[in-house]
């Protein structure tokens, strides 16, 4: 069963997602601002692009092995953004080095591949808005010259109206209750494929 594509979605709807095999209307080289208070729904859009085999890359404040274990995801790489230092712990104001280390995951796979950023609101705290709208809007730029997909989950209630803007102005803005029902829509058409 296919996609479904109800015509109010904030994002348009065209076939795209049908023909790639991707949820609704996501596109590679693209990065997406999912607004959400919580990033359930980026994760499990995250999940649904990995069985897509497309490698996964996730950047979070929340501990790898608690991410691991909560969401099940045996397959992807988590780098923590954290002052201590360690394997794959990534310090939160050193965003340039970050950039690079997507670049080199996306370079790594081909110029594919889709990346979870759970981390905005921490990024921003850390560097400053102007700094960290600097990096989105370079890690944007890459992506868009590639194939990658970036998921940047954001909670409205943290940014200013003026810092929401700038941020929606060069993303893909994707509407939480809407994605939801996408994503619910996917699951249910998939248990009854089963049956």
């Amino acid at each position: 069963m296919g996609w479904v594509h109800a015509q109010d979605h904030a994002w348009g709807s065209d076939d795209e997602g049908v023909r790639t095999g991707l949820p609704m209307d996501i596109e590679k080289g693209v990065c997406y601002l999912v607004k959400e208070k919580k990033p359930d729904v980026s994760y499990r859009l995250f999940e649904v692009l990995l069985e897509q085999k497309l490698p996964g890359l996730v950047v979070t404040r929340q501990y790898p092995e608690r991410v691991r274990r909560e969401r099940g995801l045996a397959d992807a790489r988590i780098i923590w953004l954290s002052h201590t230092p360690g394997e794959d712990f990534h310090n939160p104001t050193a965003i340039g080095t970050l950039a690079k280390v997507l670049q080199k995951f996306i370079e790594d796979n081909g110029g594919e591949g889709v990346i979870l950023l759970d981390g905005l609101e921490f990024l921003i705290i850390n560097n400053g808005f102007l700094q960290t709208l600097m990096f989105v809007e370079h890690v944007n730029e890459f992506i868009m010259q590639h194939r990658g997909i970036l998921l940047l989950p954001v909670s409205p209630d943290t940014l200013e109206e003026k810092e929401l803007a700038l941020l929606e102005r060069n993303l893909k803005v994707l509407e939480s209750p809407a994605l939801r029902t996408d994503l619910e829509t996917r699951e249910v058409s998939k248990l009854l494929d089963t049956y």
